[in-house]
C-alpha cells in the first residue's frame, strides 16, 4: 500500500534541513497530529476495501477501539483509493447518534456531511431524493459504476438507519450503480449485529455487517517496527512536498545524517509502553495509535536540542514520551487497555 508521489527535487544539504526545521517546524504535520502511517492495521484494511471495490460487494465492516486510528485510517485508505480507482466516487458521512432516528434525521445528517447547500428543508422524502440525487450525480460525472461510502462512528446508526440505507442502496442499484458502504465503528457494531440476528433482519447483516473484521492498534514490536520505519522513508511520507525530506531527517537532521534511524528505537519504544500496560503488551498486545503517534512526537519534538552525529537516546526517554501520551491514563480508567 503504497501511495504514488512526484518526483523529490535535490537532495537537501544539513545547512539546508536545519534552516528548514527552523522555518517550517510550527507547521510541520507532525506538530498538527496530521502524520498518517500506513500500520499493517491500515494496509490490511485497504486490502479489504480494495477487494470490496473490485467484487462489487454491497458493505464491508471494520471494528475497533477508541483511539486505534480509525479516523486516520479512512483518510488514508480514502486517498490511496483514488490512485486505485481514479473515477469511483468516495464519499465520507459521520454517523450521529440520536434518541429518536428517523428517516428526516438520517437525511439530514448525509446532507450535511456530504456538502449539500440545503440539508435542513423540505419532507424527509425531499431530503432522500436530494442525497439520492447527488450520489448519483457523482457517479454519473465520473461515468462509474459504483460509490465508495465511508461512514466513520458507525455504532451510532441503528436499525431504522441501516433499513435507510440499505433502500438508498437499493434505488442506486436500478441505476446501474453500486453502492459499497465501508464502515468504522466501535465494538458495539457487534450488539446490534446480535440484535438483528434476533429479529431475522439477514437483509442488514447480509449487506452491511456480515463479517465484521477487527481492526487493530499495534499488536507487537514488529508492528511498532513497521510503524517506525514509515518516519525514516520519505516516499511514504515528506515534507514539505517533493522536499525528499522524511520526518526522522526533519526533526533529527545531524543525526539522521550520520546514519541514526528511528525505526531502531523499536525494542525501546515497545519496552516503554510494556513498563505501563504489561498486561496489555503479552500475547493480545493492543495499543492505539494515538498513543504511539503521541509517544513518537513527544520524543522527536523533545530530542531536537540533543541532535546531533552521535544521538542516542536512552530508554528513560522512551518511558517519559509514552508517559507524556497519556496512555498509562487510559489503562487505569479501562482496564481493558486502549
Amino acid at each position: 500500500m503504497r501511495t504514488t508521489k512526484p518526483p523529490q527535487g535535490p537532495r537537501m544539504t544539513l545547512p539546508e534541513l536545519l534552516q528548514l526545521r527552523d522555518e517550517k517546524l510550527n507547521v510541520h504535520p507532525l506538530i498538527k497530529d496530521q502524520v498518517i502511517a500506513p500500520t499493517p492495521a491500515i494496509k490490511e484494511a485497504f486490502d479489504i476495501v480494495e477487494d470490496a471495490l473490485i467484487h462489487y460487494e454491497s458493505g464491508v465492516c471494520f471494528v475497533a477501539e477508541s483511539r486505534f486510528g480509525k479516523t486516520f485510517a479512512i483518510n488514508l485508505i480514502d486517498t490511496t483509493v483514488t490512485q486505485h480507482f481514479a473515477n469511483v466516487p468516495r464519499l465520507r458521512v459521520s454517523a450521529k447518534e440520536h434518541d429518536h432516528p428517523t428517516e428526516r434525521a438520517l437525511y439530514t445528517d448525509l446532507l450535511l456531511d456530504l456538502g449539500h447547500g440545503s440539508p435542513n428543508t423540505g419532507t424527509a422524502i425531499a431530503r432522500r431524493i436530494r442525497v439520492f440525487s447527488l450520489m448519483l450525480a457523482a457517479a454519473q460525472t465520473n461515468a462509474s459504476d459504483r460509490i465508495l461510502l465511508f461512514v466513520d462512528e458507525a455504532q451510532n446508526w441503528k436499525t431504522a438507519d441501516f433499513t435507510h440505507m440499505r433502500d438508498l442502496s437499493n434505488d442506486l442499484t436500478r441505476q446501474g450503480i453500486s453502492l459499497v458502504v465501508v464502515l468504522f465503528g466501535h465494538h458495539q457494531l457487534h450488539t446490534l449485529r446480535t440484535e438483528l440476528r434476533t429479529a431475522k433482519r439477514t437483509d442488514l447483516i447480509g449487506r452491511f455487517l456480515l463479517s465484521p473484521y477487527a481492526f487493530h492498534g499495534v499488536r507487537s514490536e514488529q508492528d511498532l517496527l513497521v510503524t517506525l520505519q514509515c518516519y525514516d522513508d520519505p516516499d511514504i511520507f515528506e515534507f514539505p512536498s517533493r522536499s525528499g525530506v522524511c520526518i526522522s531527517s526533519f526533526f533529527l537532521p545531524r543525526a539522521y545524517d550520520a546514519g541514526w534511524r528511528i525505526q531502531r528505537e523499536a525494542p525501546a519504544c515497545w519496552d516503554a509502553f510494556a513498563t505501563f500496560g504489561n498486561h496489555r503488551t503479552g500475547h493480545d498486545a493492543e495499543i492505539g495509535m494515538k498513543w504511539v503517534g503521541g509517544a513518537i512526537r513527544d520524543f522527536l519534538c523533545t530530542h531536537m536540542d540533543d541532535d546531533g552525529r552521535d544521538f542516542q537516546a536512552s530508554r528513560d526517554a522512551w518511558i517519559q514520551a509514552v508517559q507524556r501520551s497519556g496512555f498509562e491514563a487510559t489503562l487505569s480508567q479501562d482496564p481493558a487497555g486502549l
